[in-house]
């Protein structure tokens, strides 16, 4: 089978492509399918232009373009590179921009056969989401139509979470022409097999807080709020923030408020790296509790957080508010690591436990890499190629055929 996976955006600096299209192309490759991945670089454009082949993927990025036709030059790259490629599925990852815009195209031009359309959705995208949270305004609202008429005209959809499952049956999408695909992790090396690398934020302490993150999953007057009560009653503790900012202005606030409390001096932070940030992390393991605080709203329901297992996979100790698929990867470890969204005391109350002993995170990470086997993206995505095969043989058609014909694209 051929299978020609659409990015809706370069390899960085989000994570769609890289921590999602790209690990399920190669769970499908290592299945023995064709797998071509079409990526539009506009925010990546160093990779304008290049290919290779990773792990059995082909990687394609299309040419950037210039002035006023730059987005019609990428959107036709990219159909050509699809077309050329001769697929049986195209399978695009968000509803939204570029690949919105290509799957619309082809589902609407699309008669019963082949290629199956399908469509992925791990985010909610419109002004009840990311659009409304980033105060996009028209340009959000029309994201928002986009993300409905993209979903509703594709014939098959895939969904990382079981909020999205819901929405997008309630655009009227058939429950048999969906599948629940959530975030899995890539396999990483234990800890215990790593040389100790250089220190990269611990310092001399032996207790630290990892809060690995990308400023977006909890507002940072509330991450203080949870955070700074365990630095004032562990002075000795240390705060970790491995990640990167979507709004530079969210840091900024949390350095400050960080200062003003006193304890900007304890703070680390690191790049998103995935190498860096991976070897930081392998390095905390035995010392370390991640702290994992998220806001209970729309977009933090519909997300699938793709670090949780992989900090699961790394053998680190989690301490994370219940909300949307949060509850199904810790599953098992609700007295450990869960608390119900809003309760900081119940939060500071759970990452007390895990800083007084050693041997009770010791324990609970064992627990937690174990259990983290489930979701590696080999299992997690793989009856993928299986269930293409009966959507072929089914062949379904859209609800609406024609909305999107032409295809149209909201950045």
């Amino acid at each position: 089978m051929r299978v020609a996976l659409v990015a809706p955006f370069g390899l960085q600096p989000k994570g769609t492509t890289s921590a999602r299209a790209l690990p399920i192309g190669k769970v499908l490759a290592a299945q023995g399918a064709t797998v071509r991945l079409v990526v539009p670089p506009w925010d990546d454009p160093a990779r304008a232009s290049q290919r290779w082949i990773e792990d059995g993927v082909e990687v394609v990025h299309t040419r950037l373009g210039a002035g006023p036709l730059t987005r019609l030059v990428v959107v036709w790259d990219m159909l050509r590179e699809i077309r050329a490629f001769q697929p049986d599925v195209v399978h695009a990852f968000k509803p939204i921009g570029y690949s919105g815009a290509i799957a619309g195209r082809l589902a609407g031009r699309r008669a019963r056969g082949r290629p199956l359309i399908v469509v992925d959705a791990d985010d909610l995208e419109g002004p009840e989401g990311w659009a409304g949270r980033r105060g996009l305004g028209l340009s959000g609202r029309l994201r928002g139509v986009q993300e409905r008429r993209t979903l509703r005209v594709a014939p098959c959809v895939t969904v990382a979470s079981a909020w999205l499952a819901d929405f997008v049956g309630a655009l009227g999408v058939a429950p048999e022409r969906v599948l629940r695909l959530p975030n899995g992790h890539s396999q990483v090396r234990s800890p215990k097999s790593q040389a100790r690398s250089p220190d990269l934020g611990l310092g001399t302490s032996d207790l630290g807080l990892v809060w690995y993150t990308r400023f977006t999953e909890a507002a940072p007057g509330r991450a203080v709020g949870l955070l700074i009560p365990l630095l004032r009653t562990h002075p000795e503790l240390r705060l970790s923030v491995v990640g990167d900012e979507l709004n530079a202005g969210d840091r900024a606030a949390l350095q400050a408020a960080l200062a003003q409390e006193g304890v900007g001096a304890r703070v680390s932070w690191m790049g998103y790296g995935q190498a860096t940030a991976d070897e930081y992390l392998l390095r905390s393991a035995e010392s370390a509790v991640a702290v994992y605080p998220l806001d209970d709203d729309p977009v933090n329901r519909a997300r699938c957080p793709s670090k949780i297992p992989h900090l699961m996979a790394l053998g680190i100790p989690i301490v994370a508010e219940g909300v949307g698929e949060v509850p199904a990867y810790l599953s098992g470890f609700e007295r450990e690591c869960l608390v119900a969204p809003g309760d900081a005391e119940g939060f500071r109350g759970r990452v007390e436990a895990l800083l007084g002993s050693r041997q009770k995170r010791a324990r609970l990470a064992k627990r937690l890499q174990k259990s983290a086997e489930q979701w590696r993206w080999d299992r997690v995505a793989g009856d993928l190629l299986g269930w293409y095969e009966e959507a072929l043989r089914v062949s379904p058609l859209p609800l609406d055929g024609g909305g999107l014909g032409r295809g149209w694209i909201v950045l």
